[in-house]
């Protein structure tokens, strides 16, 4: 009987993250998860509280794989990557994160990126645009060469190259379904972001 509940449950968050990535979570209903997993309502609230409960069930995992990427960034601190090796062997853990989380979340990502208005985490793409430039303004412009020329612009700065980062990856996860194309378009996204930040370091 265990078994068969974990398989209702799995059913369940297998329509809810169809149901959210196609219509948002404003527009996704209960009723229309319970129909596409093919129970009734009232069995899916033995499963899930409400839909902020069910939502935030499927979007944490993804979320925190997030957070751990953008720990990534204390390596701009923790080495000096001023030798191609380095910058090489960053940039590529960089583009092994990325993918492992896309292969792992995809819908998850895109329904956080673009479709959690109205719930809990509808603030979730704002955060993660603000995580990475605290991480680029602390860890990276201190290495930065001409560092006087953009001391007084330093937050404005980190928000751009923040926000056109989280820009690239939602335009690359909305355009494309195809895993290997989408694959390819974020290693050369990852090599031509980072590459040019990279550069500017001493």
């Amino acid at each position: 009987m265990q078994v068969l509940k974990e398989e209702v449950k799995q059913k369940i968050k297998k329509a809810a993250i169809c149901e959210f990535e196609e219509n948002g979570y404003q527009k996704t209903s209960m009723r229309s998860i319970a129909s596409s997993a093919g129970v009734t309502v009232g069995n899916l609230y033995r499963y899930f509280e409400n839909k902020d409960d069910l939502f935030n069930v499927i979007i944490q995992p993804a979320f925190q794989e997030i957070y751990k990427f953008i720990n990534e960034f204390a390596r701009f601190k923790k080495t000096t990557l001023s030798e191609k090796k380095q910058k090489d062997d960053f940039i590529k853990t960089f583009e092994e994160s990325l993918i492992r989380i896309y292969t792992q979340h995809r819908p998850e990502l895109v329904i956080l990126l673009n479709g959690g208005k109205g719930s809990q985490m509808e603030n979730a793409r704002e955060q993660i645009i603000s995580l990475i430039a605290g991480r680029i303004k602390k860890e990276a412009f201190p290495k930065m060469k001409n560092r006087k020329r953009i001391m007084t612009e330093d937050d404005f700065l980190a928000q751009v190259l923040a926000t056109g980062f989280i820009e690239g990856i939602s335009l690359v996860l909305n355009k494309y379904k195809d895993k290997e194309k989408t694959k390819e378009l974020f290693t050369q996204f990852t090599h031509v972001y980072f590459r040019n930040l990279l550069n500017e370091l001493i």
